[in-house]
């Protein structure tokens, strides 16, 4: 239940649902029982959160003690890590840290003294990107914050920090080093390039270290065990501990990665499994997966907010149908391959629903590619690379033929991978609901699991409302407010062409464009992007534009200052841009590259009118009402953030926008909105989105009427992110 709820309940909540424990236990309603008390813990663990989280925010500078428990991010400004406090109220809780000009000794292990200065766990909120705040209560992070001071009390790294500094030193050079590390150690410096490729191949499953790898490693070591103990009748305590020392191997697997949530769920279901094999206790696949589920919810009640865990516990549910449903007969070696690749083909195709509901696309390339490179990756590269691992530990430091072999069993992958994201395999369909999404999987389940004596042929005509469902509809124009932060990026989008409308900011190392901009077109299936239009020259509208260059090399670039690449005048617009109706304007009087020197773009699609002013002042926007006097809008992005400067009183009531649309970051430091806009738009009675509340925006328009999406007034959204 908690997916769906937007918003935490209060403490009232908690008590009630306390009450209706007791009531239950009281009549015997077991089920009501056990699902209050889940819903209760799942209340206390988010109130504790906010409760710590608020105590930290409340504090100016405080001294902290704790330990950093992530391989720290170098960038060219900042250090980057996690830290677990140690001591106090927030004890075992975790902050986001950034440290600049870190020393080079900085590693995971260490404890420190730090004085912090912290603040609310706050991030642009896009489809595409990761749900910052939701994640934060899935880690158990409480704050933001910045080392103000610091004083080292144990500069020891730990096994994991020093096994990647010396792999990142060895092999750094690798074509392959990041796959090496992300398939080891859970460390994954991918770039853009790979991400594209594994959304593109769906191989994210494969590449990040989870319940696959875990259960993998546990499957090889017991079954080596097992073959051990056959060898000679002194070795037959090999069967009877093959269970414990397959279950040590996981472990270690799993402070490799980190103990990354997805290790800590398999650990603690291939724990409960030893238990029982211990105990002679069998228990039907049902009663397993329930199990497995109610500890897991028990060992953190926070995880119902991750996407992953949802996918996990829905992925094990079909690996027991399979098995329940289709056992292995012919175990001869054909037969197993057979099997294998029916069981493959079926966990893909039944993947499918979830990945419609949470990621609104498929990637046409994921039968095949997991067909090939799961098999690949189970019996040579896993395998050989955790062998490789220990090696690396005995072995002399100059020996390199070991990570040279494993870079030639990763090279397909890798291939693989930067061929999907170049051809970009990934079909973006229509948005399903929780409701459309759970028919799809139950219609799968149906055809795959009904008994043989029942004519499937009557089952597929049951796909064809889906099939409707999911055939892809005539488009229409939409505008996309994309959540950057403290810029601007606008995106107007007709199927799979858009014009992009400045491209976010840059602040030191972090940039918003490929941050979020690039991940919101490729999610929203922009593969034709034809026009950039940079309003003007300042960094939180130019943001990293090279890299949409890049993206999508046969682009019109237009800008009014010099950029270094190719490009014309704002006013080269043309008047029509595929159906929809352009008019472009550049204040004459004002020189330079200031915000006066915009570039404002309206925008006339299926009847409705849209007006980009850029950072445009109150001179610029007589000077444009001069031009046009007839200017009038629908949708009105609000001059530079909601500036006091700019949406003067005579220009709003002048346009007579039916809703203001305004970019800014959360608690930003220059006050946009101002006040004196607000009291503008409030006098008119026009109402006001800004991302800093909504999130991104997406506006559909359609000749009867404007459809609205902010991101963050959409249940399910509010608890997204990346598994």
């Amino acid at each position: 239940m908690s997916l769906f709820l937007p918003i935490v309940p209060e403490l009232l909540w908690l008590i009630f649902l306390l009450a209706l424990i007791l009531t239950c236990m009281y009549y015997r309603l077991l089920f009501f029982t056990g699902l209050c008390c889940a819903l209760s813990l799942w209340l206390w663990q988010v109130q504790q959160h906010q409760t710590q989280s608020t105590q930290l925010l409340a504090w100016p500078e405080p001294w902290l003690k704790g330990q950093v428990v992530s391989i720290s991010q170098q960038d060219p400004e900042f250090s980057r890590f996690l830290w677990q406090i140690s001591e106090g109220p927030q004890q075992g809780y975790l902050v986001r840290v950034r440290w600049q000009q870190a020393p080079a000794l900085l590693g995971q292990g260490q404890d420190w003294w730090f004085k912090l200065r912290c603040k609310a766990v706050r991030a642009p909120a896009n489809p595409g990107s990761v749900h910052v705040e939701a994640n934060a209560y899935v880690l158990g992070i409480i704050g933001n914050c910045v080392v103000k001071d610091a004083l080292v009390l144990d500069v020891e790294w730990d096994h994991r920090q020093q096994l990647y500094q010396r792999l990142q030193q060895k092999i750094g050079n690798l074509p392959s080093f990041s796959l090496i590390t992300a398939f080891t150690l859970g460390e994954r410096p991918f770039s853009d390039e790979l991400w594209l490729g594994l959304q593109a191949t769906a191989l994210g499953h494969l590449i990040s270290i989870s319940g696959f790898h875990i259960g993998l490693l546990f499957g090889w070591v017991y079954g080596l065990m097992l073959g051990v103990a056959t060898l000679h009748i002194n070795l037959l305590w090999c069967r009877k501990a093959a269970a414990f020392i397959a279950l040590t191997a996981a472990w270690y697997y799993s402070l490799l990665a980190g103990f990354a949530i997805p290790t800590l769920r398999a650990l603690l279901a291939l724990a409960l499994a030893v238990y029982l094999l211990q105990q002679h206790r069998r228990l039907s696949y049902s009663q397993s997966w329930l199990l497995v589920c109610g500890l897991l919810l028990l060992l953190n009640p926070l995880w119902v907010m991750s996407i992953s865990f949802w996918l996990t516990l829905y992925a094990v549910a079909l690996i027991f149908l399979f098995v329940w449903r289709y056992p292995l007969q012919d175990r001869s070696l054909s037969g197993v391959i057979i099997h294998g690749l029916k069981f493959q083909a079926v966990m893909t195709l039944l993947m499918s629903a979830p990945t419609l509901l949470f990621f609104h696309g498929v990637a046409p390339l994921a039968l095949l590619s997991n067909l090939i490179f799961v098999p690949w990756c189970s019996f040579l590269v896993i395998p050989y690379l955790l062998i490789a691992l220990l090696l690396e530990l005995v072995l002399p430091a100059e020996m390199l033929w070991h990570w040279q072999l494993a870079d030639l069993l990763l090279a397909p992958l890798q291939h693989w991978l930067l061929a999907g994201a170049s051809m970009q395999y990934w079909w973006l369909l229509p948005a399903q609901t929780a409701f459309s999404a759970l028919c799809i999987a139950l219609l799968l389940l149906a055809v795959f699991f009904l008994p043989a004596a029942v004519p499937k042929h009557r089952i597929a005509l049951l796909s064809l409302p889906f099939i409707l469902l999911l055939w892809p509809k005539t488009p229409q124009w939409q505008l996309h407010l994309i959540d950057v932060g403290q810029g601007t990026a606008v995106l107007l989008q007709k199927g799979d062409r858009g014009l992009l409308y400045d491209v976010g900011p840059v602040y030191g190392s972090f940039n918003a464009t490929e941050a979020y901009v690039l991940p919101y077109l490729h999610y929203q299936g922009i593969r034709q992007l034809d026009y950039l239009v940079l309003s003007h020259a300042d960094t939180d509208h130019t943001g990293a534009f090279a890299e949409v260059l890049k993206a999508y090399p046969k682009l019109q670039l237009i800008a009014d200052f010099d950029t270094g690449f190719s490009q014309r005048p704002c006013l080269s617009l043309p008047e029509r841009y595929l159906d929809a109706e352009l008019w472009a304007f550049r204040s004459l009087t004002q020189s330079g590259e200031g915000n006066n020197s915009s570039c404002v773009l309206a925008i006339t699609t299926a009847g409705w009118q849209s007006l980009l002013t850029g950072d445009i002042g109150h001179s610029v926007e007589a000077e444009l009402l001069m031009s046009r006097p007839d200017l009038k809008t629908d949708l009105l992005v609000l001059g530079h953030h909601g500036s006091k400067s700019s949406s003067q009183l005579d220009f709003l009531s002048r346009v007579k926008p039916l809703l203001a649309l305004n970019s800014a970051a959360a608690h930003n430091a220059y006050g946009h909105p101002s006040a004196e806009v607000l009291g503008r738009l409030a006098l008119l009675q026009i109402p006001l989105l800004n991302t800093a509340e909504q999130g991104a925006i997406r506006i559909e328009k359609t000749e009867q009427q404007l459809h609205i999406w902010p991101y963050r007034q959409q249940p399910l959204p509010f608890w997204l992110q990346k598994p």
